[in-house]
């Protein structure tokens, strides 16, 4: 048997490679394995100029094989094949769609596309495609730039479709998206450097931490990143790390890296935002984001004409943020992280940079969404002075990537995009956020940002789970943030940060608070005032001394959308550091732009892929 087993995987392999899509230069032919025992393999080509997506799988079974589109992992409303080799060697293949847990019912429209079916040795192929939209609104799912979940399965045998045995599972994706990683990247190990950092802690058992350590640059000389990843040994890894963030330090001027940052990389670190007094760690010399990984992200390689630069200056140091989630408060839990940076020292023609855009935070008092909302928007700005400031002397930037992070309640983000009297396509987007697949998206398209554009963050909420608790803006998985991290180029040294907060008068008043303080001791913000109030946290206020009522819900809406913002954008750079960033105030108000074309999604049937 097992001379058998591994006779049919060797066969397997051999079929996979045989008939494989992905080949090099094209981003948009991709290839993954969507189960942990390598037996369901998929790969899918994107055809632009048909608006088609052709799916090849590999499957290593006699019987059926199921795959379908689903817009919440479930497969209810899934839009499903069913396909395989039946007797004789003759295929069978349907279109069908999903109203439960039971068989999905086959459709009247069959919009799926058989091209080829076989099996041979134990292993079953199909190769289908299916057109971006269908204009079936009741059985099928338009496929977007939202994310969609690709639901599988497939059974031992042809004839009886009711059992799977286990064997089916979930992958979350942008279809559409490129992916520019190098096909075989255990190859592009062993012939790109790689610089890896990596991160061992024994959490606290408490809910939220936030680790902060140092780590030295492998070169010298200037060289470009060209890729990331990030490795979880175990699951166990995976399902306790938030996010992280890493940050370019610079040590002020006169003073050589070494002394500020060297002692403090051969530690284990500290918490990032308990005090320290004083600040003998260095963290205030390290604000320029340069990397974020958000939960369930995969990958991300550059485009070949960027890359981000390191060591232009000689050695270098970075900070490592990383946020540990322990919901449970497990006691001595163990976990390991590692970030690979893929670098090169052949220069590419841009620089890049990441501009950071969106809420202030921990935002507590601006980012406040009652309880049991429904598609509830918030909005942080970047202001037009902002980018001004940033770019006003260097000229235009292009974004040619974006990740967008909100936490649980988060269910649709957009970067807005404003240039005079009329609102441009947004940059990045999703209309079906998932807070467990937040991936760093290559965008098809470089969007042109000038000096004076506005751009907006946009998040949309729901706080109907929250069994009646509002949500407030925080560093806890709990609360909420909503951000955006851009990768652009040329880069602007000190370019970095772009956030806002509310801190009108009328917005205090709507809530009846009148100023709140940071308390590092319970790493959030209380109230200070009206005295009746004092030492509550925000959302101990808004769960206990504010009447929801309906005025109340819309009065808190109309703020959050129509309210002035004061937008913060300082300079990443030390004082006295040379820098193409105009002089000028840090602080800069930003309103929504009123009596302006805005833009919309085309209609379904009719999707504008641009």
């Amino acid at each position: 048997m097992k001379t058998i087993l591994v006779f049919q995987c060797l066969l397997f392999t051999n079929f996979y490679l045989q008939f494989s899509l992905a080949e090099n230069g094209n981003p948009y032919k991709h290839k993954v394995t969507l189960d942990p025992k390598e037996r369901y393999q998929l790969e899918w080509l994107v055809n632009w100029d048909e608006k088609r997506v052709t799916f090849n799988v590999t499957v290593l079974t006699n019987g059926y094989i199921g795959f379908g589109l689903s817009k919440k992992g479930k497969m209810s409303g899934a839009d499903i094949i069913i396909g395989g080799v039946g007797k004789k060697g003759k295929p069978y293949f349907t279109d069908r769609y999903a109203i439960g847990n039971q068989l999905p019912e086959i459709d009247e429209s069959q919009d799926w596309t058989l091209h080829e079916a076989w099996e041979r040795g134990g292993v079953t192929f199909l190769s289908f495609s299916r057109p971006f939209d269908t204009c079936d609104e009741n059985h099928d799912l338009p496929i977007t730039d939202d994310v969609l979940r690709l639901i599988w399965a497939y059974g031992e045998v042809d004839d009886d479709l009711q059992y799977h045995f286990g064997h089916r599972g979930v992958y979350n994706v942008y279809l559409l998206d490129p992916d520019l990683a190098p096909r075989n990247r255990g190859e592009a190990r062993r012939i790109i450097p790689v610089w890896n950092i990596t991160k061992d802690l024994r959490v606290p058992a408490k809910e939220t931490t936030y680790w902060c350590s140092f780590h030295k640059v492998p070169t010298k000389t200037k060289h470009h990143i060209i890729g990331f990843d990030v490795i979880f040994p175990t699951e166990l890894d995976r399902r306790h790390i938030h996010h992280l963030l890493l940050y370019r330090c610079y040590a002020p001027i006169g003073t050589q890296p070494e002394t500020i940052f060297g002692g403090p990389s051969k530690t284990r670190g500290n918490e990032c935002y308990a005090p320290v007094e004083p600040d003998t760690l260095g963290f205030k010399y390290c604000s320029e984001t340069f990397y974020v990984w958000v939960a369930g992200g995969r990958h991300i390689f550059f485009p070949e004409h960027v890359g981000l630069p390191i060591s232009e200056h000689g050695a270098e140091y970075f900070m490592l943020e990383v946020h540990y989630n322990n919901p449970n408060l497990i006691p001595n839990l163990n976990l390991r992280v590692s970030v690979e940076a893929y670098y090169t020292n052949q220069l590419r023609e841009h620089d890049a940079g990441m501009l950071y855009i969106g809420e202030w935070s921990p935002g507590a008092t601006t980012l406040l969404v009652p309880p049991n909302s429904i598609d509830y928007q918030f909005l942080g700005h970047c202001a037009p002075g902002c980018t001004q400031k940033y770019f006003g002397k260097t000229g235009n930037i292009k974004v040619f990537a974006a990740v967008q992070h909100t936490h649980l309640s988060g269910r649709g983000v957009r970067v807005l995009h404003f240039r005079g009297k009329k609102e441009l396509p947004w940059i990045s987007y999703d209309d079906n956020f998932d807070f467990n697949f937040q991936q760093f998206r290559v965008l098809r398209k470089e969007r042109e940002v000038r000096p004076g554009d506005q751009l907006i963050m946009s998040c949309n909420y729901d706080t109907t789970e929250k069994n009646g608790s509002v949500a407030i803006g925080g560093f806890g998985t709990r609360q909420e943030m909503c951000h955006s991290f851009m990768y652009y180029y040329n880069r602007v040294p000190g370019a970095s940060n772009c956030l806002s907060q509310i801190r009108t008068k009328e917005y205090n008043q709507t809530l009846g608070i009148e100023s709140v303080i940071w308390d590092p001791s319970r790493v959030d913000m209380v109230i200070t005032n009206p005295t009746q109030f004092a030492g509550l946290t925000m959302i101990e206020y808004g769960n206990n001394h504010v009447e929801w009522d309906i005025a109340k819900r819309e009065e808190i809406q109309r703020h959050h959308r129509f309210q002035p913002q004061v937008v913060m954008c300082p300079s990443s750079l030390p004082e006295g550091y040379p820098s193409s960033i105009a002089t000028g105030d840090d602080e800069h108000l930003s309103e929504f732009p009123r009596n302006v074309k805005r833009y919309s999604r085309s209609p379904q049937c009719r999707q504008a892929y641009g």
